[in-house]
């Protein structure tokens, strides 16, 4: 990978080898995701033209926030760990991941991490870059989730009435939660027609009569 690739502060330079390694096992990861869905040509092209990685939260945050041009008074959540903005994939180092997102302790999981951030770009590709079409909060970081292969325990099942509640939940929730639910949805029906069908009306109803 070329060093310009990926920015890292000088602490986490004697780890580029690993950290190159992740990022790496991220793009793979969504590629192969994306090929198996029939959106092999969408990943042709990078989703990004630079890495950079944080070992300082606050730092990490002030970067975003200004990548962002959101309020610069924005406080970010502590378990707010990695973005992909403006081409560029920014993350807070594995190990100040593991450190505030528990449910996300898992083999391979800074790589997940990563795919996830590019899984999303994906997303918008599919929908020819259409936002507002990627659905409620729970759909669009559960595919997230589903094509980063992330928190997928089979034994974790949740009960009909904790699913709907996921569901028609418009506020932001339990990631763990968002992955379930698409699991569950999944063995119903495809993720390309969720896809399809996450931005329209009805929606939850649609699904309700699967």
């Amino acid at each position: 990978m070329n060093r310009a690739l990926l920015d890292l502060p000088p602490a986490l330079e004697p780890r580029r080898a690993e950290l190159e390694s992740a990022v790496r096992a991220a793009v793979e990861r969504i590629a192969a995701f994306a090929q198996t869905h029939g959106w092999g040509d969408l990943v042709r092209e990078p989703f990004f033209d630079k890495v950079k990685i944080f070992d300082d939260k606050a730092a990490f945050d002030a970067f975003l926030i200004g990548a962002t041009g959101v309020d610069t008074a924005t406080e970010l959540p502590a378990e707010f760990c990695a973005a992909l903005e403006n081409r560029v994939l920014t993350a807070v180092s594995p190990e100040m991941y593991d450190a505030v997102y528990a449910d996300g302790r898992e083999p391979g999981s800074y790589a997940k991490l990563l795919a996830h951030e590019i899984a999303h770009r994906l997303h918008i590709r599919i929908l020819n870059g259409d936002e507002e079409a990627m659905g409620p909060v729970w759909f669009y970081e559960g595919f997230a989730i589903y094509a980063a292969d992330q928190m997928n325990d089979p034994t974790y099942i949740l009960p009909d009435d904790e699913l709907w509640r996921v569901v028609d939940n418009p506020k932001r929730g339990s990631y763990k939660k968002y992955g379930a639910v698409i699991r569950q949805f999944l063995k119903k029906t495809t993720i390309g027609e969720m896809v399809k069908r996450a931005g329209w009306p009805g929606f939850a109803d649609w699904l309700r009569r699967l």
